[in-house]
């Protein structure tokens, strides 16, 4: 039964990191090439919406999803319930967004925001349509099909994108880049997924589900305020351009965390959920994700802070160098977000999702305190103190794990603290380099190839001498 179970889970992980990486290297190419033909407007119109997209995602999920996977044995019509419901969710939520438009370009000043938007907000209404297909195929570890969707859906809408950007249609590029994936992506869900939904409700499916989910929403509506709202605040107090900078710093910092704890959360979200009554396993098995998530954060997001600066210069040209300091606060800000959000999914399985909610609620308390105090310091201090809300969410969470779920926090920083030690070394050794050379983009080279040699001989190492599933 172990036996099966950390083979189960090693085939998840495998899969979801193919996922992520064969995701990550079509984003990086299609990214690049965007950033040297778009300008820090065109991004900046675009991360003013972002949050409305992340509120409205939020609620057309409604918590649903995380509890259908939680649920030990769902019915047809535990599926086909939730499927109606977030379809009349998404279409109830576009029409209140379609017709709130003029003020969200107003808010702005930035009046081409009303047809970008209302293009835009067609995603809930085509995301809507895939949600359970994803759930299922998620519920049933089918992770192979996951990773061909998503690589497909991400290559349709890389070409898109190219098209439009090459043919100077500014950010409507990106709008299409965004509508082509969610259009491909349902598609691929209905062809290759094959669950399609039937003509069934039930109102008992409905409670029992929205039971669990109803706090899972509340946290991830704060989540996403919580994660966007320096977007909003950049966009009304500093303009687009100067939100441009900070957008695609944020692209490229969540495009390496998304990797990081996206990989292991999937995977074992699904195969913890079918331990979750028995606790001294459900403990092992987190801790020794916990120590892995620590393994492989702690030097590649110290790194990535090192060759920020050769990365931008290189690849997205010198325009953006306004861009770097924002993405080496973000990616340090990133360390803490993946350990924070694995914990709450952790918590999330133990049974104590209205704990969730109580650590969003806090976030955002949090999130509004800084911001009132840093906003007329400039941009700067305020995306510094995100790094600080970050560092205080991350210890709060660990303190809610020690006191409900068997997990003390002074276990799980004794747990992680021998890859933070990797991570600093690796951090340590890259930035003695400077003092030796000069040469950005040399320095660039020599610290990648550092890098990714380092990590993996440590890697073999650890893997020889250490277990991280034992």
């Amino acid at each position: 039964m172990i036996e099966d179970l950390e083979k189960t889970t090693r085939n998840a992980i495998i899969w979801n990191a193919l996922d992520k990486v064969s995701n990550q290297v079509i984003s990086i190419v299609i990214g690049i090439i965007l950033a040297r033909i778009l300008n820090s407007s065109d991004y900046g119109l675009i991360g003013m919406l972002a949050i409305f997209v992340a509120i409205a995602n939020s609620c057309i999920d409604s918590g649903f999803s995380s509890a259908l996977v939680r649920k030990q044995n769902p019915t047809e019509a535990d599926y086909n319930t939730v499927f109606y419901c977030n379809l009349l969710i998404s279409f109830i939520i576009y029409i209140f967004l379609f017709l709130g438009a003029p003020n969200i370009a107003s808010f702005f000043d930035q009046p081409i925001l009303i047809p970008l938007s209302r293009s835009l907000f067609c995603i809930f209404l085509i995301n809507a349509l895939g949600l359970i297909q994803t759930a299922h195929l998620v519920k049933e570890i089918q992770f192979r099909k996951v990773t061909i969707i998503n690589f497909l859906s991400l290559f349709i809408s890389g070409l898109t994108a190219l098209y439009y950007a090459l043919h100077n249609y500014g950010a409507w590029a990106l709008v299409a880049q965004m509508l082509s994936q969610s259009v491909s992506k349902t598609i691929l869900l209905w062809i290759i997924g094959k669950w399609h939904p039937k003509a069934v409700f039930s109102i008992k499916s409905f409670r029992e589900l929205f039971a669990f989910g109803s706090n899972i929403l509340l946290a991830n509506i704060l989540n996403s305020i919580f994660l966007n709202i320096y977007s909003a605040f950049i966009g009304r107090l500093y303009g687009k351009t100067s939100l441009g900078f900070y957008t695609q710093a944020s692209k490229w910092a969540d495009m390496g965390i998304s990797t990081l704890y996206g990989t292991i959360q999937n995977a074992t979200y699904t195969v913890f959920s079918a331990i979750q009554n028995e606790k001294e396993r459900l403990v092992k098995a987190y801790r020794d994700t916990m120590k892995l998530t620590a393994f492989i954060t702690f030097p590649s997001l110290l790194c990535f802070i090192l060759i920020s600066k050769p990365f931008v210069l290189i690849f997205l040209s010198e325009k953006w160098t306004e861009s770097i300091i924002y993405l080496q606060l973000l990616c340090a800000a990133g360390i803490f977000t993946v350990f924070t959000t694995i914990n709450g999914n952790y918590i999330k399985i133990s049974g104590h999702s209205h704990l969730v909610l109580r650590l969003e609620v806090i976030k955002i308390g949090l999130i509004f305190i800084t911001i009132f105090l840093t906003w007329h310091m400039g941009m700067l201090h305020m995306v510094i103190s995100l790094v600080i809300v970050r560092i205080i969410v991350y210890i709060l969470s660990i303190i809610i794990i020690g006191e409900k779920v068997d997990y003390p926090w002074y276990t799980q920083l004794k747990d992680i603290f021998p890859y933070l030690s990797i991570g600093i070394i690796l951090f340590l050794t890259s930035l003695s380099f400077t003092i030796f050379i000069s040469n950005i983009y040399f320095l660039g080279i020599i610290q990648i190839g550092f890098f990714f040699t380092a990590y993996y001989s440590i890697f073999r190492y650890m893997n020889r001498h250490y277990s991280l599933f034992n």
